[in-house]
This record gives structure tokens, C-alpha cells and sequence, in this order.
């Protein structure tokens, strides 16, 4: 889905408030809320899209639709962010993104006269990942830093944010990033140690080349075929638990002991060592969050964390 297609709306400064005390309330209840989103924005020079804005609504009803299916209303979505490139290294970041999806169209052998035209032949697409807050002012500021890019397709946000609380911030705020990806040619990827394509052929990895769960996007493409563009922020279950102890939390040491029971001794030694280097802040929660998802796969770890997740309140 091109989100970039959708034309902005402008704000209805007309509106009036109510006089109601209830109202009176809410804006006191929301108000800090608000100044520390506007806050967040301002940080990471990015533009808060106004709720009327048709951007604004496509993403919001797209994340709802998916988050609402796994997590019923234990979440909210505060506010969505864009990056609008308006710095001299943002337009450098914008034009050399569209200068290497030129390039890319033009290997696959198409004709390409205009933008839309190089986005098809391209494949440039919209895919998400969970960020913590010091990553994300990281990856806007200076790009992608990991040894591989894992990201979910737009429509499945949900994956991107397996462990909600490893991308909370102090506020309880979960960041979702969403970017466009210039995915090319891609090829099946099965390992998490392979850090570039296999041959110039491909631009790409993914799970699944009929109906791909991760796009995989490797060190020397991340930050040429990678695009940041909107910043979704979420109030998760690992905040919310509070008014809902039913929340399901567990802990990566839990979650690996859980998860062996299921894969073969080299996914277990492979998965303990991401755990280690994680450890030693070599790789971050949300790095290595994303690296067991590629070896475990989603659909495991979605059914562990449930499972465990009922048996520890079951016992509490």
C-alpha cells in the first residue's frame, strides 16, 4: 500500500469545544500526554499528522484492523509522525533512495517514464519494524546500523512487536516505523547469517516468495533501499497491564527455554548466542527480538507467549 499517493487534507480550525466538564477532563487528562508527543516530534524533526488528515486515517485504520485481532484493545495508538526530508541530509537520503530505484527498475529491463512506473518495476513496497526511542533518533539521524533489516509487510504490524515492551520507552510509548523498501528481485532467505545477497541478482531476502511475513533487507542495501517515512506511536499491553493484569508478559529467559522445547540443538545454540551478545550490548532487544522471529518464525512465538502468558496467571 503507497501511503505517499494519499493527499493531505487541511485541518478544521473551526471547530468549536464543548462547554461540558467532561470535556474540560479530558483535555486536562491528555494534555501532558500531547506535549510529549509533540515533544517526540520535534526530537526526531518529524511533522504529527492532524487526525482528519487522509494519511493520517489510511495507517491508523491499517494498524487498528491488525493490532485489534491479536491484542483486542489492550493498545492505542497516540499519534502517527512523518518524516517530511525537509533537512539538506534528508533530501540527500530522499534523492538517492529514488536515484537507486531508478537504478534497480532499470535491471529488471523495464521502461520506466515516470515514478510510479520505476515504484512497479522496482517493487517498492511499505514495510514495518519496532523501534526503542534511542534507535530510532539513531536510524533518522545517521541510518540503519544493523547486520540485517528485518521488516514486516505493512499489513501484518503486528509482527514487527512480538515483545511490546522491548521498544517501550520510559512513558510506555511503542515506536513502529514504518518505511518504503525497494525490495528489487528477491530471493528465499533461511539463515540469519547471510548479510548479503547471493548473488548480484538479488536486491532482497524473504521468508516466502508467494506470501512473504518478512522482508529482509541486508548491511549493504539497508541504508540506500530503506526509506523512513512514518512514525506510528503506540500505547502497548506492557503499560496497559496495569488496568488489565491479563496482559501477557514474559521474560526472554522464559520465552528461549520455552521456545527450545520446539527447534533442533543448532537453532537453540544460535538462538543462545544472540541472547549472549545481547547480553553484552552488542545487538539491542530489538535486534535480537528480530533474529529469533527469523529463526523461530512468528507463528511460534505468538502461540509461546500466549500459552506461557495464560500458565504465569494462572499461577499468580
Amino acid at each position: 500500500m503507497d501511503y505517499s499517493k494519499t493527499e493531505e487534507t487541511p485541518i478544521n480550525e473551526e471547530q468549536g469545544s464543548t462547554n461540558s466538564s467532561e470535556s474540560r477532563s479530558s483535555e486536562e487528562l491528555f494534555s501532558d500526554c500531547d506535549q510529549q508527543h509533540s515533544s517526540i516530534a520535534n526530537e526526531f524533526g518529524l511533522t504529527e499528522l492532524p487526525k482528519d488528515d487522509k494519511v493520517y486515517e489510511l495507517i491508523y485504520r491499517h494498524c487498528q484492523s491488525k493490532l485489534t485481532s491479536h491484542l483486542s484493545n489492550q493498545f492505542e495508538i497516540v499519534s502517527i509522525l512523518k518524516n517530511g526530508f525537509q533537512t539538506p541530509l534528508g533530501q540527500a537520503k530522499l534523492k538517492a533512495f529514488q536515484i537507486y530505484a531508478e537504478s534497480v527498475a532499470k535491471k529488471s529491463g523495464s521502461c520506466c517514464e515516470n515514478k510510479a512506473a520505476v515504484a512497479e518495476a522496482a517493487r517498492v513496497k511499505y514495510g514495518c519494524c519496532g523501534v526503542e526511542k534511542e534507535e530510532l533518533k539513531a536510524i533518522l539521524m545517521y541510518g540503519f546500523s544493523n547486520n540485517a533489516l528485518c521488516l514486516s509487510p505493512d499489513n501484518a504490524p503486528l509482527q514487527c512487536m512480538i515483545d511490546p515492551s522491548s521498544s517501550c520507552n520510559e512513558d510506555g510509548i511503542s515506536f513502529l516505523l514504518f518505511s518504503r523498501i525497494i525490495m528489487g528481485k528477491s530471493e528465499v532467505v533461511c539463515s540469519t547469517s547471510q548479510s548479503y545477497p547471493s548473488s548480484m541478482e538479488f536486491d532482497s531476502g524473504v521468508d516466502s516468495l508467494t506470501s512473504p511475513n518478512k522482508y529482509i533487507i541486508w548491511s549493504t542495501h539497508m541504508n540506500t533501499h530503506v526509506l523512513p517515512e512514518f512514525v506510528v506511536c503506540i500505547k502497548t499491553p506492557s503499560i496497559l497491564k496495569r488496568k488489565n493484569p491479563k496482559s501477557p508478559w514474559i521474560s526472554f529467559p522464559v520465552l528461549i527455554n520455552s521456545i527450545s522445547k520446539f527447534l533442533n540443538q543448532s537453532q537453540i545454540r544460535l538462538i543462545h548466542k544472540h541472547y549472549k551478545e545481547h547480553q553484552d550490548r552488542r545487538i539491542s532487544r530489538c535486534e535480537l527480538i528480530q533474529r529469533l522471529r527469523s529463526i523461530t518464525g512468528d507463528s511460534l512465538l505468538v502461540q509461546i507467549i500466549k500459552s506461557v502468558g495464560q500458565k504465569v496467571h494462572k499461577d499468580t
